[in-house]
């Protein structure tokens, strides 16, 4: 890749879905990635040395999604969200949030107030079976996530990673989200609730000695 200085854009190669997600999808889908949210045990810690400290073991995967591209959309943006079981990488039932995203006062008053639950199976432009299928090497997608979170920002409680699994380079780690939501991925109540309550408390805590 060339490179030249001073200039307002960055230009990158681009990438494909590898042959294992591409069948999951349209012919014409865009590059179709996972959401995973990554919890950092180091974000609970007073001083940064203490966090810096910490093992990969300190760093949670609690969720996983992958969205499945719309045939003819430029990102992934447009899809169909399946739930991922985050120690398998079994992929269950989608579901998708079009109707968030809305902009009118018209388009707003007939969107429906709630999402539906996970019922999709199938892409619903194609028919390919998406459900039950399983994404490949989870265990070591899981350890990227909790690697990049250890070691670019450990002092953030909460981090959504998008990873694309490519033609060109195998799984890339495109960016890093901090203002992250699950994109309806099943998680653990309990671990993420009790996350918050530490989180919340040693902030308060901080708080209180300023």
């Amino acid at each position: 890749m060339h490179q030249a200085h001073g200039g307002d854009w960055i230009l990158q190669p681009a990438l494909s879905n590898a042959p294992s997600i591409a069948k999951l999808l349209p012919p014409v889908a865009p590059l179709s990635t996972l959401r995973l949210v990554t919890a950092s045990r180091a974000s609970l810690h007073q001083r940064p040395a203490e966090a810096s400290s910490l093992d990969e073991g300190g760093f949670e995967v609690l969720s996983a999604c992958f969205r499945a591209g719309r045939a003819g959309a430029s990102t992934d943006h447009s899809c169909v969200m399946f739930d991922v079981d985050v120690a398998t990488g079994d992929i269950r039932r989608g579901t998708t949030s079009a109707h968030w995203y809305q902009l009118g006062l018209a388009r707003a008053r007939r969107c429906p107030l709630f999402s539906e639950g996970h019922t999709v199976e199938v892409h619903p432009d194609c028919g390919a079976p998406v459900c039950g299928e399983v994404i490949p090497d989870m265990a070591s997608i899981a350890s990227l996530v909790r690697e990049a979170h250890r070691k670019l920002m450990p002092g953030v409680p909460l981090v959504g990673w998008d990873v694309a699994i490519t033609a060109e380079a195998g799984v890339c780690l495109l960016e890093a989200n901090l203002s992250c939501n699950f994109f309806r991925a099943s998680f653990d109540e309990r671990v993420y609730f009790a996350f918050a309550e530490a989180l919340l408390g040693r902030l308060e805590g901080k708080a209180g000695r300023c």
